[in-house]
């Protein structure tokens, strides 16, 4: 009965303590309150674009996909003309040219070389950086010698601007959910400076966080938003309130952390160790047609040895491959679409041995008479070989195949430090004027790139926000 007794009292004070507000806070809580900060590049492909072309400084910009198919990237004066990002290109071409908007193609090649400089200003600020996207990194702002994140946070936006010239927004908060929602606020509103310190005195005010809306929080998305609007949950604030059993219940332990996250609990560590893939998946849409076996075995293999690359560097083997093709999926009448897998007795990751795969993968899918438009490559089942390879019980000396990988590793330090592929299988190779029929669209690409934009869709993946989709 005494030791209940004592239970509840330590309950009952921690409670107090929890809700008394910052000026009460311990030195130690106060540091939990600005554990992490993300930093997101404002608009950051039209960004690029305009740091590479003065003259679309004062101008609406947009940045098309690949192909010139859709808009993925808008200034802030196209945001409020109403278009809205994935818009197919085609239907607001004309309202664009009459509302003098300047399109640019994609040029991933510039968007990877200007983000490895932001990233390494912030690193210059910080001991931990965890690159979350080609525009976005949440880094470590619990420094001891810090007494003011926000003026700390702001000199790193200048330098950013003054080395990069490129415009971020900033957000701080003991969690990375609430550090995304303290990003996008600090956006939308001018008197932060791009700048803003989600603190407890603010995500504990229900008042202040019925602003969000539950599709725009990190974690939920419009799927599960959906389900929770008929439930009546429409706003964070609403979403704070539930019973957590009842969120774990109806929407799985992921929305079960999001709910702790919004609350100050820190479900997600910053991840600075670098955590290899589950799989890896290299993909894309054809700039014209394909109707040949031949044409389609091209972009398979430029595929087959891009997905290799990044096995090696991420120090995995695979254990499974699957190839896919499709025609357009607008052309009802002669769709057409397959795939086909294959597994690995022993783990693979020479490009030799996943091309020939492929190419037989290829054969038992592929239909001549079609309009091909797409074709992809997943790995999958990866084992770890960082820190050796396990040979099996009754496998022979594999020293060729540890030879065989030191030279695929050395080929692909080679490329890497000239920033192109200029050593690669036979197969890949073309006459110089040859052009990939299968390379996409870019009408509309700007020049500034220091290297060859290559076809392969390698590099950092690109994150929609949320205010992207905001009308």
């Amino acid at each position: 009965m005494y030791v209940d007794m004592q239970i509840a009292v330590c309950y009952i004070y921690c409670q107090i303590i929890y809700q008394a507000g910052d000026d009460k806070m311990k030195a130690s809580d106060l540091m939990h309150e600005r554990s992490m900060a993300l930093a997101d590049c404002n608009n950051f492909f039209v960004s690029c674009e305009r740091r590479v072309d003065n003259d679309l400084d004062h101008c609406p910009v947009i940045v098309l996909s690949s192909n010139d198919g859709c808009v993925i990237s808008r200034s802030n004066e196209v945001k409020k003309m109403g278009v809205k990002m994935g818009d197919p290109y085609f239907k607001i071409r004309s309202m664009l040219a009459s509302n003098g908007v300047a399109v640019r193609s994609t040029n991933m090649s510039l968007y990877q070389e200007i983000s490895a400089e932001v990233m390494s200003r912030i690193k210059l600020y910080t001991d931990a950086v965890e690159i979350y996207s080609i525009d976005e990194s949440f880094f470590n702002i619990g420094i001891s010698n810090v007494k003011d994140p926000v003026s700390y946070c702001r000199t790193i936006k200048k330098d950013i601007w003054d080395k990069c010239r490129i415009p971020v927004s900033i957000g701080i908060a003991p969690t990375k959910t609430l550090c995304k929602l303290a990003t996008e606020y600090g956006k939308k509103n001018e008197e932060t400076g791009g700048v803003f310190w989600m603190d407890r005195a603010r995500y504990m005010d229900m008042g202040f966080m019925s602003q969000f809306e539950c599709a725009d929080i990190w974690g939920i998305g419009r799927k599960i938003s959906t389900k929770l609007d008929k439930s009546g949950i429409k706003t964070a604030a609403d979403f704070i309130k539930k019973d957590e059993m009842w969120v774990k219940k109806t929407f799985g332990i992921m929305s079960l952390y999001t709910s702790w996250e919004l609350k100050g609990h820190q479900a997600y560590a910053l991840d600075t160790g670098g955590r290899p893939p589950k799989s890896i998946m290299v993909s894309r849409s054809f700039g014209n047609p394909i109707t040949t076996y031949e044409e389609m075995l091209d972009p398979l293999l430029c595929f087959t040895v891009s997905a290799a690359k990044q096995l090696r560097k991420a120090r995995q083997t695979t254990g499974k491959m699957s190839v896919f093709i499709s025609t357009s999926r607008f052309d009802a009448e002669k769709f057409y679409a397959n795939g086909r897998e294959t597994t690995f007795i022993r783990p693979v990751s020479l490009d030799a041995d996943l091309m020939s795969s492929a190419e037989k993968m290829l054969k038992e899918i592929f239909i001549p008479g079609y309009k091909y438009k797409k074709c992809g490559v997943i790995l999958s089942n990866f084992s770890d070989i960082s820190a050796g390879r396990q040979a099996a019980l009754f496998e022979e000396e594999n020293g060729g195949d540890e030879k065989k990988l030191r030279v695929a590793s050395a080929v692909d330090s080679i490329n890497r430090e000239f920033k192109q592929g200029i050593i690669k299988p036979a197969a890949l190779f073309e006459a110089p004027e040859h052009e990939k029929k299968w390379a996409p669209r870019s009408e509309f690409k700007s020049g500034g790139e220091s290297k060859k934009d290559s076809p392969l869709p390698d590099g950092l993946r690109f994150q929609n926000h949320s205010e992207d989709f905001a009308s």
